[in-house]
């Protein structure tokens, strides 16, 4: 069985930063949210965007590199038991990726930094509106 630290990708685990660490916190947020997501194929390890509940399309390159950094920083990993997804003609068993706890507390951080009411609150440039 896999434990959470067990991500089966080995990647640089140096915190993300800059685009790097915004990329990544989109996918974390993809995998957070319900119905989208991503799926580890279980032979080759590829990354794929899930579509629907039963099929699967293949992801952008970023958003590969940024699953396999939030699964070795353990923000993320891989459900045990394949289920079997398709794209195209080709039916392929896969790992659902889903977030760990800390994955959750993460992407919510990043949701009250960055979200509609952080904008509002500090303003677009960060400082503070002035009344009128």
């Amino acid at each position: 069985m896999l434990e959470v630290n067990d991500y089966p990708v080995k990647v640089n685990v140096e915190p993300p930063e800059g685009a790097e660490l915004k990329e990544a916190m989109t996918a974390l947020g993809r995998i957070c949210s319900q119905g989208d997501g991503y799926v580890l194929t279980v032979r080759s390890r590829r990354v794929f965007r899930a579509v629907g509940s039963r099929g699967m399309r293949r992801s952008a390159a970023w958003e590969t590199a940024a699953v396999h950094r939030l699964g070795n920083l353990a923000l993320i990993f891989p459900v045990p038991e394949p289920v079997v997804l398709r794209t195209g003609a080709v039916h392929a068993p896969v790992n659902l990726l889903l977030p760990t706890e800390l994955g959750f507390e993460v992407a919510e951080a990043w949701r009250e930094l960055t979200g509609p009411g952080a904008r509002e609150e500090g303003g677009v440039d960060g400082r503070t509106k002035q009344a009128s």
